[in-house]
């Protein structure tokens, strides 16, 4: 089951369509050491790495929407939602985060080139799965991190 919490001002109370509506996908994979998630390094946060992310589109449902940005910014495809983690609102944003699983065969750390039409299409980026421990929150930047907590406990399960 979802989760849902209001995290900044009244344009998240119930009821107010959001202005904003992000797509973040958390993609995992089983490793020897334990689970991992798939990260880039911030444009904007060098120190930081974010979760493929983006705003869905109208008449994209959220899921198609975080499935779409999966694909333009990692060049993974046909990925299912394993399960939506929940929600949290920025403002007037709504954000919605999804569970998928690596396919097979994908390599530990590669390169891909974005694609669609948003400002960060033709941006090279590196792609890496990092382990999902204690020390994995403080490495994401504001947002990327929102529901790691729920993502390692559903994994543990």
């Amino acid at each position: 089951m979802a989760r849902r919490a209001r995290v900044d001002g009244p344009a998240g109370a119930m009821g107010v369509e959001p202005q904003v509506r992000k797509a973040f996908a958390y993609v995992t994979r089983r490793a020897p050491g334990g689970h991992e998630l798939l990260v880039f390094a911030s444009l904007d946060e060098p120190e930081g790495f974010e979760v493929p992310k983006g705003a869905a589109n109208p008449g994209e449902t959220f899921a198609e929407g975080a499935r779409r940005e999966l694909f333009e910014e990692t060049g993974l495809e046909n990925l299912a939602v394993l399960a939506e983690l929940g929600t949290t609102w920025y403002g007037d944003e709504e954000q919605r985060f999804f569970h998928f699983a690596a396919p097979s065969g994908v390599p530990a750390r590669f390169a891909h080139t974005v694609t669609g039409c948003d400002g960060d299409a033709g941006e090279v980026y590196d792609l890496r799965f990092l382990p999902i421990d204690d020390g994995l929150t403080a490495r994401l930047v504001q947002g990327s991190d929102a529901f790691v907590a729920v993502l390692r406990s559903r994994l543990a399960a």
